[in-house]
């Protein structure tokens, strides 16, 4: 796979992709299904820690010496590579991604990595003592989440003795930074071992078998699988064309991902079919009234209303594809939620919501389902994404 820059939605592959974006759903539904509950599946799981920001460092491949940076470095007009101090400077002045890089810099070159790796940042300098029940625990917010570890445990004490800490999940190879290509999972049992340094693996061990299925857990399973896949052969045609159709921001595709962000950002489950398809056709007429409103020649807000007449006849024609489209949508998440409950039941630190009643359990961020160098976010969206649409940062991107 390419540079590890941005990863999908496991339900929004059906209209990143279309038909086949389905069948890589289904796909990956049906492996995991396996992997919680037979000896061998052909998907890896991830966990997907709320750190931020991302760092990427390593050994660069032209100058072999020891860099540091965030996505930046992939960056084709000016790579933001830091091999000293000095640079981060450059790169960043003012940015609170100055004194961050400076402490990998200053420590990630302890751990001997060898080649290029990319995790997210867990802390730095913002670890805090709190109080959760009686219990003393350390705690560090790199983004979203509250992370905690009791402060008397064998991790904390190696927590607390640490300097920052994070956790990687993406490994490259290649001989040329803009040619780099990612694999899932990194292998840290290589890494030297360093006090200052807490470097945690992404990477997925249910050693107790909490996350297995029980026998009636994976019959009520794969018949939310089953139902999603039958959703999906009925919306299987018009999905293709939905891919396609459009014009700039005013594709199908990407309208339809928008609007149904909406209802993560209000907090809504999606619940109706049938109401969510027809509001959708309405959502649509709306947003290119305004294209239209905001244009002062009459041949531009001609253009705008042709696009707007054609789209909404495409629409209203498929309107039963439309339907079984936002079914699809909804059945795909159902099952990928069952799977997040079970795999939420194995963790390694404490996840919390600070609010302004104190903290508030909540479950990790998800997951990462990784099969033939494909890989999908599995993520409870409404719990986890909708928060992070709003969350405030300490970091800036580069």
């Amino acid at each position: 796979m390419a540079k590890n820059t941005h990863l999908e939605h496991l339900e929004d592959d059906i209209i990143n992709q279309g038909k086949q974006g389905g069948f890589n759903a289904i796909n990956f539904l049906r492996e995991l299904g396996k992997m919680l509950s037979e000896p061998a599946s052909s998907v890896r799981i991830t966990t997907k820690w709320d750190g931020a920001p991302a760092i990427v460092c390593g050994i660069h491949p032209r100058w072999d010496v020891f860099f540091v940076g965030n996505k930046s470095v992939f960056n084709k007009a000016l790579p933001k590579v830091c091999i000293t101090p000095d640079d981060v400077d450059a790169y960043y002045p003012s940015s609170g991604l100055n004194a961050i890089l400076k402490t990998c810099l200053e420590h990630l070159p302890k751990l001997g990595i060898t080649g290029i790796v990319q995790g997210d940042l867990l802390f730095t300098n913002n670890k805090r003592s709190i109080t959760i029940n009686g219990k003393r625990l350390i705690s560090f917010q790199p983004n979203t989440i509250v992370y905690t570890v009791p402060e008397d445990s064998s991790l904390g004490k190696v927590i607390d003795k640490a300097h920052m800490g994070i956790v990687f999940h993406t490994k490259y190879s290649g001989s040329d930074m803009s040619s780099l290509n990612a694999t899932f999972g990194v292998d840290i049992s290589d890494f030297n071992q360093t006090q200052d340094v807490y470097a945690a693996t992404a990477s997925f061990d249910d050693v107790s078998g909490a996350a297995n299925f029980s026998p009636p857990e994976l019959l009520q399973y794969n018949s939310l699988v089953n139902k999603a896949e039958g959703s999906l052969k009925q919306a299987s045609s018009f999905l293709n064309e939905v891919t396609e159709y459009g014009q700039g921001k005013f594709m199908l595709g990407m309208m339809f991902k928008q609007y149904m962000n909406r209802f993560i950002r209000s907090g809504m489950s999606i619940t109706n079919a049938k109401s969510t398809s027809n509001q959708f056709i309405s959502y649509y007429a709306e947003q290119l009234d305004q294209e239209i409103a905001s244009k002062k020649t009459k041949s531009t807000q001609d253009k705008y209303i042709k696009m707007k007449s054609d789209g909404l006849k495409f629409l209203k024609t498929n309107l039963q594809s439309l339907y079984f489209t936002v079914a699809s949508y909804m059945n795909l998440i159902e099952a990928k939620t069952f799977v997040i409950r079970k795999l939420e039941l194995v963790k390694t630190l404490g996840t919390f919501l600070r609010t302004d009643n104190g903290y508030e359990v909540t479950a990790p961020e998800g997951f990462v389902a990784i099969k033939s160098g494909n890989a999908l976010k599995l993520v409870d969206r409404l719990e986890f994404s909708r928060a992070n649409f709003t969350a405030a940062k300490d970091w800036e991107n580069g």
